[in-house]
Formats: structure tokens, C-alpha cells, sequence
């Protein structure tokens, strides 16, 4: 493009800016969670969660290593990344990635693409063999369990509206309808409490929303470990808000097991660096 050309077209930008001044720049936000990952009390891993949202749009990208005996036995270490709009309380993904890199092998990838309301699109890059999820041993996904779905990395932003966002029961008062690349099922909150919790970077309170495991398709048909999720009533989940806004991300999250308690606990609550 000839320079005359881009200075008209940046003079003409800038004229806009200033006679239109009802039109307004989306402030965005950035917000950090830091976990240290506990099983019966020793630490195992360590999970990190960069979060960035305005008023039309969000971003995550997570990071996670295994720690402690857990990683002398089993190293591992994984990414997560996801995107998509935001239309008002409600989240429509457009991408989602998964790498996951054990003892040093080749990384495990996965990718998620979304258009409209439906995946369009899953690829898988493993060195694994992958089975074959076909009935009559497994619940068959099907074109429509595909549909106005989340990725599990999104069920992580949960956006309110400004009153909701102050009331417990209606924070934690969802159900995320998830697609994890092979398995479809509903995680459902429900309101258990209120209680302070304290970090660096926040002090204040979180709702603590019991959380449960739904099994919908993909899975093996009376599989022992699907049953024992989905029965477990052990779990929780602590939502606090990011940045002092109505949209809210996990603080704290517990999964009791019959062999032992899983506890992410915070590190670090707070604006992004």
C-alpha cells in the first residue's frame, strides 16, 4: 500500500475515535491462579493458569508439572490452551489445545476446533494406540453431543451478571456441558458454602459449590472408575472472582477418592505480571 494511502487511512481512523466518542475500547483483564497440587497431603505437582477476558472474548493458557516423588516416579508435564467469544454469561469456545509430554517421551497432542455452536474439528497426535469407543462396550458419541459444548479448560471462566455474582446459590448454580476430545459428561455445581480464603494476591471469600461428575456418552459401559465418579460426593469447588469483576475461576478445588484426597490449593489469586 503507498504511503499517502496508510496515513489517510490512519488519519481517518483517528478522526473517528474523536467524533465518536460513545464507542468504547473493551478493558481487558488478566488474572494468574497458582496451585500447589496436594494428594494426602503431599504436594505431587504444581498447576499454572494465565486467564484474559474483555467484554466480547477470553483466553487460557495453563501449564502444569508433576513434583515431588510423583515426579521422580512418573514425570510429566502438560499445556492447555483455549479461546473463544464471550456473549454476555455465556462462553462459545473456538479452540482448544492439550500437550502432554510423560518421561520424556514424544508430546501428546490435542486439538479442538469449534464453529458456531459444534466442534468442528479433532486431532489427535500420540504415539499411543487409541481404542475404539464403539458400542456395545461404550456409549457412542454422536453428532449432537457435540453440540453447545465446552472444552474442559473453558468450564474454568464463569461469567455472572453483576447481582448473580453476589449471590452464592446462583454462582454456583451451573452445569457445564463438556467435551474433552473423547468423552462427553456434565459437571454440575451446586452451593455448599461461603468461606474466607486467603493467598497472595487475594483475601476475601470464595463459594464453595459441590461438584459432581455426569457421565453422558464415550465412556465404558459400567466401567468401575466412571460409577465411582459419578457417585462420588466428595468434591469441591471453590470460585472466587477474578479482578473484583463478576466473573469467577476456580481457587480451590477437592476430589476425595477412596484412596486419598486431592487438593489444589491456591498459591497465588490475582492480577497477572
Amino acid at each position: 500500500m503507498p504511503q499517502l494511502s496508510a496515513n489517510r487511512n490512519i488519519f481517518g481512523a483517528i478522526l473517528l475515535l474523536a467524533c465518536l466518542p460513545s464507542i468504547a475500547i473493551a478493558q481487558e483483564y488478566a488474572h494468574e491462579t497458582r496451585f500447589s497440587v496436594k494428594f494426602a497431603g503431599l504436594e505431587i505437582g504444581k498447576a499454572r493458569f494465565d486467564i484474559r477476558f474483555d467484554d466480547i472474548s477470553y483466553s487460557l493458557k495453563g501449564s502444569g508439572e508433576t513434583t515431588g516423588l510423583v515426579n521422580w516416579a512418573a514425570p510429566a508435564t502438560g499445556s492447555v490452551e483455549s479461546a473463544g467469544q464471550l456473549a454476555g454469561t455465556r462462553l462459545k469456545p473456538e479452540l482448544h489445545k492439550v500437550s502432554v509430554i510423560e518421561k520424556s517421551k514424544k508430546p501428546e497432542n490435542l486439538l479442538l476446533a469449534f464453529s458456531g455452536d459444534r466442534v468442528s474439528d479433532i486431532r489427535f497426535e500420540t504415539t499411543k494406540p487409541r481404542k475404539k469407543r464403539n458400542a456395545p462396550k461404550y456409549v457412542p458419541v454422536q453428532a449432537n453431543h457435540m453440540a453447545k459444548v465446552l472444552d474442559p479448560a473453558s468450564s474454568m471462566i464463569v461469567p455472572l451478571s453483576g447481582d448473580d455474582a453476589r449471590n452464592g446459590v446462583k454462582v454456583c448454580s451451573q452445569r457445564f456441558p463438556v467435551f474433552d476430545g473423547e468423552t462427553r459428561y456434565d459437571i454440575s455445581l451446586s452451593y455448599k458454602a461461603t468461606k474466607p480464603i486467603k493467598t497472595g494476591g487475594y483475601d476475601g471469600h470464595a463459594y464453595v459449590c459441590s461438584m459432581r461428575y455426569i457421565p453422558v456418552a464415550g465412556h465404558k459401559k459400567d466401567h468401575r472408575t466412571v460409577r465411582e465418579m459419578a457417585a462420588n460426593k466428595n468434591m469441591e469447588i471453590w470460585l472466587a472472582p477474578m479482578q473484583g469483576v463478576s466473573v469467577f475461576t476456580p481457587i480451590r478445588i477437592i476430589v476425595g477418592t477412596r484412596y486419598g484426597r486431592f487438593d489444589a490449593m491456591p498459591e497465588y489469586f490475582g492480577k497477572a505480571g
